[in-house]
Parts: C-alpha cells; structure tokens; sequence
C-alpha cells in the first residue's frame, strides 16, 4: 500500500451493486467501441523531434516526455505513425500523397515543471509533494515546414509523502502530470486540425470602388 494520501486529481468511482446485465452491456459497448475504433481510417501522419524545455530537465524525464507524446498520438486513430519505410523527404512526401494523409513534424515543448515539498497539514506528520507541468505541442506541415497547430497543456497534484518515498514518489507524479498535460494539449490540437479552414474572398467578386 502507499504510504501517502490520495493524489488531489485522482478520484476513484464506485458502481453501485452489480446486476447480471452490467457485464452483457459492458462487452457489448466495449465490442462495438473496438469495432469503430478500427474502422476509422487514418487523417495525419507524425513523425517526432527532440523534446524542448525551457527548465532543466534530466535525460530520462526528457525521453519520458518523448515516449508519451508518442503512445498518445498513436493511440489515436486519426494518426499514424509507419509510412511503410519511406524515409527521405521525397518519399515521405510521395507516401503522404498516395495515402492522403496529412503530415506533420510535431514537438514538444517544456514551459515549466516545478516540485515543491510543503510542510505538513494540521494533524499529520507527513509532508506535502506538490508538482505541476506546462506545456504545448506544435506541428509543422510536412513538407513546407509551415505551423499548422498547436495546443496547450498544464496539470499537477499534491500528495502527501514520507521521506524515504519522496524521490519515487517526484517520479511517479511528474510522468503523471506530463501525459495528463499533453493528453491536454493533443486533445485542443486535434480540434483545430478538424475545424474547417475560411475560404478565401473571391477577388473577381468583389465590385471596384467608386471614384
């Protein structure tokens, strides 16, 4: 068991009694999910750079944020990642035509990401761990290199901690925080990306003025 309090962004639901229809109507919701989320055919293509921070970040945090930024784009189905080994940029580029896709060169980047241990509750003797993340993840079209999105993300928590789990439990909480946050920031770019773009104005349309 954890020897610290509940994280303040968890919160854990309960069902009441359980029916004998619940479990019929969760497999067959979860059947037909599995069914969609197949049959939606892919729109964009992503392909990642180094992750960016404007604070220190260690190594491995820095990959961290790599690795997570990649498993949430490609649990997407709107997005994908394999252009059957195209490479080069005319290549790429072929492939994304022949596929009709969209690509992008998407990053990451690190606005802030603080932890900060806080003293004890009144009553407890347990110290507080406070951690928060900000962040934005911006594609360029590919190819033109030209900005296309961008979306923002920020998350935290506070937990209480002992303090031989304190490093451990730093971790644990800022991984949190960084996927919670760029789930944030894909989520807001994908809405951009599926909102329709203004048509231009119709030069020839418009009437001369007068003199």
């Amino acid at each position: 068991m954890r020897e610290q309090g509940c994280r303040s962004w968890i919160s854990n639901g309960r069902w009441g009694r359980p029916g004998s229809l619940i479990p019929i109507l969760a497999i067959a919701l979860l059947g037909s999910a599995r069914l969609s989320f197949a049959a939606t055919p892919a729109k964009y293509y992503f392909q990642l750079h180094d992750v960016e921070s404007r604070v220190p970040l260690e190594p491995p945090m820095r990959q961290f944020a790599l690795e997570a930024i990649k498993a949430e784009l490609a649990a997407r189905p709107e997005w994908a990642s394999d252009l059957g080994g195209a490479t080069g940029p005319e290549e790429v580029a072929s492939e994304l035509k022949k596929r009709r896709l969209s690509g992008f060169d998407v990053v990451v980047k690190i606005a802030e990401l603080k932890k900060e241990v806080k003293e004890p509750n009144p009553g407890s003797r347990l110290k507080r761990l406070s951690v928060s993340v900000r962040l934005s993840v911006l594609g360029t079209t590919l190819p033109g290199e030209k900005i296309a999105f961008g979306g923002d993300g920020e998350a935290g928590a506070e937990a209480e901690v002992t303090e031989r789990r304190l490093d451990a439990e730093t971790e644990s909480m800022l991984k949190d925080a960084i996927k919670d946050a760029l789930k944030q920031a894909v989520d807001q770019a994908v809405l951009k990306l599926g909102m329709p773009k203004s048509a231009p104005l119709n030069e020839s349309k418009r009437r001369p003025k007068k003199r």
